[in-house]
């Protein structure tokens, strides 16, 4: 197992701006459009890369049965990784790229990967708002200041997602206390479902096969990107990103993140400890 690298929660803001990984899950998303005409097609593997769930302690394992290396990351973190690329993927095909106004709702890694993505991935974001944590770790401050984009810690949502045409649910939050703005895209990327006061005008979802049944209908953002839906209808509609499918892991998504681990030096052998001493996990200070 010395091929294999463990990939760490602190390591993760770096791997994720250091790959494409809105671009390797809108490219699960479309093949899997395709996949959908011809069930044949869904066993295709990636160049003869697989992923294999629960090998031990919450890790997911990316093993290459031609190279005989791989990438080992924990569920969590996994999840984390692809809620934030899908993140970037709907904004990047829902909301006007000239003035993109961020509120992210929620702390913790998953909030954290989500403002790297969305900083790093999509053009025009000028500010970001966020309710959750009461501290913004110095190196996402660091990085939003160099890329010219503003940052506000907000006390309550309201004051959050106050003037924002983006609002991302990264992590649970009380129904009350603040409401869609006119024309904004909402993207929950929590896993759980979530009820907006007043309702929105459009749902999309990432994976309609993953609906509950007797659920309301909703148009798939795989359709979107395919161009099979023609999307948004009107700029003033509220939109609501419901990402289902944010623990299902994804073959490709994982080989970015392992070339990203290859070519910056993340990551230790599988069989090191996952701690050190300056270890952070990723999380909000």
């Amino acid at each position: 197992m010395s091929s294999v690298l463990r990939l760490r929660a602190h390591e993760l803001p770096e791997a994720l701006a250091g790959s494409d990984v809105p671009r390797a899950v809108v490219d699960e998303l479309l093949w899997q459009e395709v996949a959908a005409s011809c069930p044949a097609l869904s066993t295709r593997r990636l160049g003869g890369w697989r992923l294999h769930g629960d090998v031990g302690d919450d890790l997911v394992l990316l093993y290459g049965e031609r190279s005989d290396c791989g990438l080992l990351i924990s569920a969590e973190s996994l999840k984390a990784v692809r809620g934030a690329a899908l993140t970037a993927a709907a904004a990047r095909a829902f909301v006007s790229p000239r003035v993109v106004t961020v509120s992210v709702l929620g702390s913790g890694l998953a909030a954290r990967l989500s403002i790297t993505a969305l900083a790093t991935h999509v053009p025009g974001v000028s500010h970001v708002a966020v309710h959750g944590p009461t501290r913004v770790p110095g190196a996402l401050a660091e990085q939003l200041d160099g890329a010219g984009i503003g940052l506000t810690v907000a006390e309550c949502g309201a004051d959050a997602v106050f003037g924002a045409n983006l609002v991302v649910l990264a992590g649970p939050q009380p129904r009350a206390g603040w409401r869609p703005p006119t024309g904004a895209v909402v993207i929950n990327a929590t896993g759980r479902s979530v009820l907006l006061d007043p309702p929105v005008d459009q749902v999309f979802v990432d994976d309609r096969r993953l609906l509950p049944g007797g659920a309301p209908p909703a148009a798939d953002l795989g359709q979107v990107l395919a161009g099979t839906h023609p999307g948004r209808e009107t700029n003033d509609d509220v939109l609501l990103v419901d990402l289902l499918g944010v623990a299902s892991g994804g073959v490709w998504l994982t080989h970015q993140l392992y070339q990203a681990a290859l070519r910056h030096g993340l990551g230790v052998p599988a069989g090191a400890p996952a701690t050190t001493e300056d270890y952070q996990g990723g999380a909000w200070s």
